[in-house]
């Protein structure tokens, strides 16, 4: 009884379209779309079977794909390990036959890396199934029989190359007796037909039916694809150009539009497919030159025929890993340049084809495998010859100004942002990826006419593409301010956000410090060794660019106003220490340069830290003298105290005072900063005025419970004209001595009663000595008690007011005593408050009466 074994790691379900369901793409697909555009209604699962029909077609004559050829069987114990499997013609390592290399020159060209799997992973698990039989299609054939061999001795074979490459494609058995069936058909009595002259999806609608599909409906899918396939190279992108007036055109293009909504009869004595067949076959073998041809052009039109190479090229990646490519990559290549002349590939084509499947596989795989990248540098350097070449097809540059256009865009995407696509673990990647980059640019900036950067494309500068260093700067410096941005969003800072709390915003600030020095350092240590081979000072860059980053944002931080004058300071510190780390870093980098790394370091605006806490300090200062100015001010307007009150010791305006001035100097100390002496003084200096001028204020107004402050100076102002008045007349000689006693009865009269309550000592300490001694003149002209002239005699009644109430000049205690008690022994208070120059030696006239409070 004989038995038939089928490959077991092929789908033999006969209601599955295909072998296998296609592995979801990563969202990495999407960034990387096809440069080759895309054909409507035709998705990658149909160029794929389209591949593998026009694969098997071109290949039908090879060992493996005949319907009944003879198997070769192997047993490895024969061999010592299995190294003598055969090989189709054409490949450079193996000898005729089928069977798995054991070395490949590709793959040793590419730098890629055996599998190195044991012989039988690719072999049957049997030696007597045919695989030209129709086993498992729908046409209910029975199965050929095998040999019969014991379970337990079971011989095992190599696959040959049409099983592995409907492995690699996921065609179902099914799909592939049909379509062995239809070529068995068509080349009956023409078994030396070339395969550029048959229109494969012709040929399998006119042999095909739908009773050999499972249902109507897998029928007329079937039926629509092989349509669509026409229509794109006969009509959306045929290789020679339609006449607009072509009749078989239009009447092509109304059959197709029809089949979208019901299955069209493709039977012999249907007139539908004999217009079909006419419209198909005069316009596939046109010539350029309207004479004859031997070639049928059906499927060489861009970009119909990239499609279906490049999905014809994918099939070389291992279904298991798909980061890694077969070991039969030589053979398989051998056989798909037999499609070369169905396709109008040539060998420029293919291997631009091959680059770009190297690459997408590389982005589809989440660039895990950096011997993909590094085998598509290695192809590019095949692209670079032949894109020098004088005989250039157009359609080819076309190809290579797409294909290079869309690599270079990838890359210049990671590496504008490279501390987000790279690490430590992963920096070998970008070393391969740089050299692409390169090659590609060059290659589209000296052999593609017309090429346009990206950056002329969205209207940006444009970065010159000629120098390689310049191109690296602009990776640097667009890196750095996206991982800087990436640290502001991770903090939520917010240039349009203002923060209620000064505290919040500068711990932020200085975070962001420490995080951007440890940005420089990553960058020095991980990123600039590579970069280096491309720009001379790469991590002076990065440090620059940093500085900047960071600068823009200390300048927005202060330019608003910060009510908390340490965190401030504590920022600014926390920056000027970042600053010196990344000059450090510019002139570690700039040793070997020309300049020694002067041009670079120009562009480092500085911080100018020292100045900028000195400027803020002195604000700061003016900003709280200011405030006691104003609390000496409301103290002038409003202040009510009682000196006879014993509930309130002291004024309520000196309480204010004193904990508004604690409170200054408490943070005036607190303020995290080596403070200048000038700063110090000025500081002292004017909280010394503030409390001169409240004291002097105190001293210069009595305070009364029926009378308020603000009438008091008015009534005092009164008093200040009514003596000046007194002194100009007597100074002007027309006075008399009886006149003299009734002004000053009248003195009198406007003078208030003196009231001998005492101040409170807390509320008047003693008054400081003056810094310098007031001017002598002539006592003749002043009352016996006083031994000097008052200052404010000497001015105008409005000059003397203007420097009371603006400036609050301190008053002579002497001055303040009402006339009627000038005459009188001061009272026991008085010499406490009094000014040092009251104690000075009386000078009298000859005939006067010595003064008692002189004594």
């Amino acid at each position: 009884m004989g038995r038939h074994f089928l490959l077991p790691s092929i789908n033999t379900d006969p209601t599955s379209p295909r072998l296998a369901p296609e592995p979801t793409r990563p969202d990495s697909a999407a960034e990387l779309p096809s440069p080759f555009g895309n054909l409507d209604g035709l998705d990658l699962d149909d160029f794929r079977e389209a591949a593998y029909e026009i694969f098997f077609t071109a290949c039908r004559s090879s060992p493996g794909f005949g319907g009944r050829s003879v198997l070769t069987y192997h047993n490895p114990s024969d061999s010592g390990g299995g190294d003598g499997y055969g090989s189709a013609p054409g490949s450079p390592v193996k000898p005729p036959g089928v069977g798995m290399a054991v070395t490949s020159r590709v793959k040793m060209a590419l730098g890629l890396k055996m599998l190195r799997r044991s012989p039988s992973s690719r072999r049957t698990s049997s030696c007597g199934s045919n695989p030209s039989s129709p086993s498992g299609s729908g046409s209910g054939s029975s199965p050929r029989v095998g040999f019969t061999v014991p379970h337990a001795g079971r011989m095992r074979r190599p696959l040959t190359s049409a099983e592995i490459m409907r492995q690699q494609m996921r065609v179902t058995e099914q799909s592939d007796n049909r379509l062995r069936k239809t070529l068995m058909r068509t080349l009956v009595g023409q078994m030396g037909r070339r395969a550029e002259t048959i229109i494969l999806p012709l040929e399998l609608l006119r042999h095909l039916k739908p009773s050999e599909f499972n249902d109507p409906h897998e029928y007329h899918l079937w039926q629509k694809r092989q349509l669509k396939i026409i229509e794109a190279g006969l009509l959306l992108h045929p290789s020679i150009p339609l006449e607009k007036s072509d009749t078989f055109a239009a009447k092509l293009r109304d059959i197709i539009d029809s089949s979208e909504t019901k299955v069209i009869d493709t039977g012999k004595t249907s007139p539908t497919m004999r217009t079909l067949c006419n419209c198909i076959v005069s316009l596939a073998w046109r010539s350029p030159d309207g004479g004859t041809t031997d070639i049928c052009h059906w499927a060489d039109g861009y970009p119909l025929n990239v499609h279906i190479y490049t999905a014809l090229l994918s099939s070389v990646f291992d279904l298991k890993d798909e980061t890694l490519v077969l070991d039969e990559i030589d053979e398989l290549i051998e056989l798909m340049k037999k499609t070369w002349s169905m396709l109008g590939i040539n060998r420029s084509m293919h291997n631009l084809c091959f680059t770009w499947v190297l690459f997408e596989q590389y982005v589809l795989t989440r660039q895990v495998e950096p011997d993909l990248l590094g085998a598509s540098f290695a192809m590019l350097t095949e692209v670079a010859s032949d894109a020098k070449k004088v005989d250039r097809d157009p359609i080819y540059l076309k190809m290579l100004g797409c294909c290079l256009s869309a690599i270079k865009k990838w890359c210049e995407k990671r590496l504008l942002d490279y501390h987000g696509n790279f690490n430590r673990g992963n920096i070998g990647i970008m070393e391969n990826m740089l050299p692409l980059l390169f090659s590609a640019t060059k290659i589209l900036e000296e052999d593609v006419p017309c090429y346009v950067t990206s950056s002329q494309e969205k209207g940006e500068a444009v970065v010159d593409e000629h120098s390689t260093g310049n191109r690296v700067d602009h990776y640097i410096r667009s890196s750095l301010r996206n991982a800087f941005a990436k640290m502001l969003e991770d903090q939520n800072v917010n240039g349009t956000t203002k923060y209620t709390e000064a505290q919040e915003v500068s711990e932020v600030l200085i975070k962001l410090a420490r995080k951007t020095e440890e940005l420089g350092i990553k960058e020095k240590d991980i990123f600039s060794p590579v970069l280096k081979k491309w720009h001379p000072i790469a991590a002076g860059v990065a440090a620059v660019t940093l500085h900047t980053c960071y600068g823009t944002l200390l300048k927005q931080y202060l330019t608003g106003k910060s009510s908390i004058l340490n965190e401030t300071v504590l920022v600014l510190q926390r920056a000027g220490k970042l600053e010196k780390a990344l000059v450090q870093l510019v002139v570690e980098d700039s040793v070997e340069c020309e300049d020694g790394g002067k041009t670079i370091v120009r562009e480092m605006v500085p911080y100018e830290v020292e100045s900028f806490i000195a400027r803020l300090l002195k604000q700061w200062i003016q900003e709280r003298l200011q405030k006691g100015k104003e609390y000496l001010l409301r103290a002038k307007q409003t202040e009510t105290w009682n000196p006879k009150s014993k509930t309130e010791p002291y004024a309520h305006s000196a309480s204010e005072l004193v904990s508004f001035v604690k409170e200054v100097v408490d943070s005036f100390f607190e303020i995290p900063v080596t403070l200048s002496e000038s700063l110090f003084y000025d500081f002292v200096n004017g909280l010394e005025n503030v409390f001169r001028d409240y004291i002097a204020f105190v001293a210069s107004c009595e305070l009364s419970p029926n009378a308020s402050s603000t009438n008091k100076m008015q009534q005092r102002l009164k008093n200040l004209q009514t003596m000046e008045k007194s002194r100009v007349q007597r100074r002007s000689g027309r006075s008399q001595p009886h006149d003299r006693r009734r002004r000053r009865k009248q003195s009198t009269a406007v003078d208030e009663p003196w009231d001998p309550t005492p101040l409170h000592p807390p509320q008047h300490p003693p008054l400081p000595s003056l810094s310098a001694p007031l001017p002598r003149q002539n006592p003749s002209n002043f009352p016996q008690i006083h031994a000097v002239e008052n200052p404010l005699r000497r001015q105008p009644a409005a000059a003397a007011a203007e420097r009371i109430l603006l400036r609050a000049q301190p008053l002579h205690l002497a001055d303040r005593l009402p006339a009627r008690l000038r005459s009188r022994r001061l009272p026991p208070h008085i010499p406490r408050l009094q000014f040092r120059f009251l104690r000075q030696p009386v000078r009298r006239r000859r005939g006067e009466h010595a003064d008692p409070a002189g004594d």
